[in-house]
């Protein structure tokens, strides 16, 4: 029994020793874990009373979006408005999700009030820029480009990839997969270009929940977002059973916002809470709290907890910092991307004015918008000689053909007249897709065909009713007239119609020729600023068709001319 006590003793004198040997470790681990978040949280206050200090000695003139902040005694934050698990509003049109509760924190941090507006990747930046919000908190990825217009919360709040997600069934796996595929894509998107590059076909929605629908109702086969929106819906079984994430690529690191001007203190403030929110575990607690991935934020919980992240101060140490992600492809940079850079940060400082000239960056967007360009000289030129084309021998069959062909021809020439042409072309386009493999060739020539039959079937009429007019002259005694002097005494018309199928050219981008329509998509798809890109094509067209105009005009004038003297 002694013996089995003094064994006792031993143990219990070892466990003593260990315990003891090991408790300040653990103390000192305990409050090196504290001293993070308390220094952090110290010097986020310290900025904090310095700007209320200048709050409560006048408000006139702010001098940083903090005081104003203050002044204001509201932190206007702009959230996304559907993004399930991040942000969703309500029919009532309250916010709900991870965003909403940071959103929520730091406007309690700074003990005022919090005002939500909706924002959209479209409109997020111009909002921020424009100070309809204070801070941005928009599934919003930090990105080089990005970091160049507006100044990034650092460390950030989430991690994200781009997901391509698609039936169970279907085997891509990869890029290679995809290419001559179509994929729908949420607008204005960081990584819409890559889509591009890989020669996928690319159709663009304003909101995402589009997208789910257009995959639900079968108008994508595959769509891609960032993998955190898919997240709840991986985790349903009746949703996975169908659908499924393909592949994913582009990590990258989601950060809030402010503007780049006037806002050091805010930004500073916030990058210190940051700080203390991943320290102390508040991101942590939120995600969990609305059922997100939690894998990344517990590693920067452990990080942001260490002294080597952060310095006496409070302050992110740089090491630490997960950096921005460089879209750019300095392999795909154009000549001319430091004028165009130059010309829209001019156009920003000196005019006021928010230009997005992003598609002349890059050798692959220089390449559609000269893709664009070749296919519409090709359309628009086509519909001219076909329009001519169909005008003179429609003409001249109505005119000296027999009367059975006269028959036939006016039958045709009426049919067109009433048809729609967005119609006609459809059934041409049909035609030609079942009469030949489709090809963009195939398309092109399909558009300039039903452009130039429905313009020439106009014409022809005006050349026959002038011939008509001519005759009943005829029997009055004035001089019998040649076709050639017809077609000069209905040149007006003529030229209207030729004028008329140019400025119809556009259309068959819709159904005639697709290819053109993807260019279009896949120019505004990389542009945050979608009406830039409308008003540059709408620029072109009116010169194009004030060019052709003025083509006719020159030729008409001169054909005239000559038939006079002869």
């Amino acid at each position: 029994a002694s013996l089995g006590w003094g064994l006792l003793g031993r143990a219990l004198l070892v466990w003593v020793v260990l315990f003891l040997a090991v408790l300040p470790a653990w103390r000192d681990a305990k409050a090196a874990n504290m001293a993070t978040e308390d220094r952090a949280i110290a010097a986020a206050t310290v900025i904090l009373d310095h700007a209320r200090a200048e709050a409560a000695a006048g408000c006139a003139r702010p001098s940083d979006v903090l005081v104003h902040i203050l002044c204001q005694r509201r932190l206007l934050v702009g959230l996304r408005t559907y993004y399930p698990g991040f942000s969703v509003r309500d029919e009532r049109g309250a916010f709900a999700g991870f965003e909403f509760d940071i959103a929520s924190r730091i406007a309690g941090f700074l003990g005022v009030a919090l005002t939500v507006d909706a924002v959209t990747p479209k409109n997020r930046i111009p909002m921020l820029d424009e100070r309809h919000v204070d801070l941005l908190i928009a599934t919003m990825g930090h990105s080089v480009q990005r970091a160049a217009e507006i100044r990034f919360i650092r460390p950030h709040y989430y991690f994200s990839q781009t997901a391509v997600v698609g039936p169970v069934a279907s085997r891509v796996a990869g890029w290679a997969d995809l290419a001559g595929r179509t994929v729908c894509l949420p607008l204005g998107s960081n990584s819409n270009i890559q889509f591009v590059r890989h020669q996928v076909r690319i159709l663009t929605f304003e909101r995402p929940e589009q997208l789910l629908d257009a995959l639900r109702f079968n108008e994508c086969t595959f769509i891609a977002q960032d993998d955190t929106f898919f997240a709840g819906f991986v985790a349903d079984p009746a949703w996975s059973a169908q659908y499924g994430i393909k592949f994913s690529f582009a990590p990258l690191p989601w950060g809030m916002a402010v503007a780049r001007d006037n806002s050091e203190q805010l930004a500073s403030l916030l990058d210190n809470l940051s700080v203390a929110f991943h320290a102390d575990g508040v991101f942590l607690q939120l995600a969990k709290a609305n059922r997100i991935d939690l894998s990344l934020l517990e590693a920067e919980k452990s990080k942001w907890a260490s002294d080597a992240c952060v310095g006496a101060g409070g302050t992110a140490e740089p090491a630490c910092l997960t950096p921005p992600v460089d879209n750019s492809d300095a392999s795909d940079l154009s000549s001319v991307a430091p004028y165009v850079a130059w010309i829209e940060r001019t156009a920003a400082e000196r005019f006021g004015l928010n230009l997005d000239l992003s598609l002349l960056q890059h050798r692959s967007t220089i390449g559609l918008l000269l893709d664009g360009i070749g296919y519409s000289l090709a359309l628009i030129a086509g519909t001219q000689i076909s329009t001519l084309a169909f005008a003179l021998g429609f003409g001249w069959l109505l005119i000296s053909g027999s009367k059975l062909t006269g028959y036939v021809v006016g039958t045709i020439t009426s049919l067109t007249q009433v048809m729609p042409l967005p119609l006609l072309m459809f059934f041409v386009y049909v035609v030609a897709g079942g009469i030949g493999q489709y090809s963009g060739g195939i398309a092109l020539l399909a558009a300039i065909f039903a452009i130039g039959l429905y313009n020439g079937s106009n014409a022809a009429r005006a050349i026959h009713e002038t011939h008509a007019t001519q005759l009943r002259r005829e029997q009055a005694g004035a001089q019998p007239r040649s076709f050639v002097r017809i077609v000069a005494l209905a040149s007006v018309q003529l030229v209207a119609f030729l004028i008329n199928a140019a400025k119809g050219s556009p259309a068959a981008g819709m159904i005639g020729v697709p290819e053109f329509l993807n260019v279009v998509t896949d120019l505004t798809a990389n542009s945050r600023d979608r009406i830039t890109m409308h008003l540059t094509l709408l620029i072109f067209y009116v010169t194009l068709v004030l060019v052709v105009i003025r083509i006719l005009t020159v030729v008409r004038t001169r054909l005239v001319a000559g038939l006079g003297r002869s």
